[in-house]
């Protein structure tokens, strides 16, 4: 009776043993199913890349505006704190650190236009602090640092704030350009001109006027002077008597400084100076001044380094000192050997001091310029007054500066390139802008050529 018993208890304890590790493994299993579930998958946003120029860098706004290389496609993106940005050095900056002209590769999300990164290619060059350079537009080439680039029609042009047109740019600037391989794709003026009016100075004219250690110029009528921005020391001298005044040059500005204050006794220590130059047509300069000399030139008793030039005969350079009432000059070139080689020329620097060096420019007296627009605008070509617009005056071939200004109008500039065609030459700009009106962001259009 106990043995079935025993037995029967064996069992139950069995039957409950076995429950409960069916129970464990039940349990264990449904844990390891929920484990083992994969997670849903996050949505992947499509992201697009190119390669452009920076024409615009919104600050308030965080975004930013540039066209693809060779198009005239601009595309406005947004950049935040999560955006990835480094400079050309590798170095990570904010959006906020980029500035127009700038070359950059840029990705960014298709749906919603944000960067996600930016970067400057490897391969994009880049000249700073520019100050000697040269466009040649009938190739549209640019030169500097001794080499030849080529601009194109999308090459973008700027000031640090606002695009301009190339023609805007002149020699008393500073620029920084940007390219790839031979094609300069952004011109961005960091530094860039204004204009020094002289006033009250009528006992000075026939003298000579000294801006700086860049500008000697005669002092003539009507003088409107263009110049880098910046601090000048201005000097007037006429027969041993001097007269300075400094003034500060100011973007786009002309500022006005006033003689009328100083003596007008001026002595006759003058020389009017003849130069006999051979061949005819050679170009004369003096202390790095282009000048007309089919007549007389009043010069200060003094020193003066005189350069002349022509193409296929050796340049001439040489002192002039005048200390006589009226000096003849004689100077004959000599025409360069073929079999001679050239000789070697130093390679300009791309930060190097141009501000004095000469221009080739060649007098053609048989045809002339003749600025037609604005009407009424004083016309200035490279300092020296012209008379009021529309005015003729004798072709002068290669690059100059047209200036023009009128009272109550914003002063305005234009580099222009004067072709040997053996024609006449018509030019036409567009109005000057009122000076109380709000110019930023306008594009005068090209002046037309007849």
């Amino acid at each position: 009776m106990s043995h079935r018993i025993n037995k029967r208890y064996g069992v139950a304890v069995f039957l409950i043993l076995f429950i409960v590790v069916a129970v464990f493994c039940s349990c264990s299993n449904k844990s390891n199913r929920r484990r083992s579930v994969k997670p849903v998958p996050t949505k992947i946003e499509a992201t697009q890349n190119f390669t452009g120029v920076i024409t615009n860098v919104d600050r308030e706004l965080s975004q930013l505006t540039l066209r693809e290389l060779d198009e005239e496609v601009d595309t406005i993106l947004n950049y935040n704190a999560t955006s990835v940005i480094m400079d050309k050095y590798k170095k990570e900056i904010t959006g906020d650190e980029l500035q127009q002209g700038q070359i950059v590769n840029v990705t960014y999300t298709e749906e919603n236009g944000d960067v996600t990164e930016i970067n400057v290619p490897k391969d994009v060059w880049e000249y700073q602090e520019v100050e000697e350079f040269s466009f040649d537009n009938d190739k549209n080439a640019l030169s500097l640092a001794g080499r030849k680039y080529q601009y194109t029609d999308w090459t973008y042009f700027s000031t640090l704030e606002s695009k301009i047109q190339m023609m805007e740019l002149n020699n008393q600037d500073i620029l920084t350009v940007r390219g790839i391989g031979i094609t300069v794709y952004s011109v961005t003026r960091t530094s860039g001109h204004g204009y020094v009016r002289l006033s009250g100075y009528s006992d000075f004219i026939g003298g000579m006027v000294n801006i700086g250690n860049s500008v000697i110029l005669p002092i003539t009528e009507n003088m409107l002077i263009t110049m880098g921005v910046g601090n000048y020391r201005v000097t007037l001298s006429k027969n041993r008597v001097h007269a300075t005044k400094t003034v500060s040059v100011k973007d786009g500005e002309e500022q006005i400084v006033d003689f009328s204050d100083f003596a007008s006794s001026v002595a006759e220590n003058v020389g009017n100076v003849t130069f006999n130059i051979e061949p005819y047509g050679a170009d004369l300069y003096i202390n790095g001044t282009m000048v007309d000399y089919s007549s007389p030139l009043a010069l200060n008793y003094g020193t003066y380094k005189v350069v002349v030039e022509m193409t296929g005969y050796n340049s001439y350079t040489g002192t002039l000192d005048v200390k006589s009432a009226d000096p003849i000059i004689s100077i004959d070139l000599i025409e360069t050997e073929t079999s001679v080689e050239s000789k070697t020329t130093a390679t300009p620097s791309a930060t190097g001091n141009s501000k004095n060096k000469p221009s080739t420019k060649t007098i053609d007296s048989s045809h002339t310029i003749t600025v037609n627009a604005p009407e009424g605008a004083e016309v200035y070509l490279d300092n020296v007054y012209k008379g009021l617009a529309p005015c003729t005056f004798t072709k002068v071939i290669g690059s100059q500066t047209i200036t023009l200004s009128r009272t109550g109008y914003i002063t305005k500039s234009y580099s222009i390139d004067i072709l040997d065609d053996k024609k006449d030459v018509n030019l036409s700009f567009a109005p000057l802008a009122e000076s109380l009106e709000d110019t930023e962001a306008t594009a005068s259009p090209k002046p037309t050529l007849g």
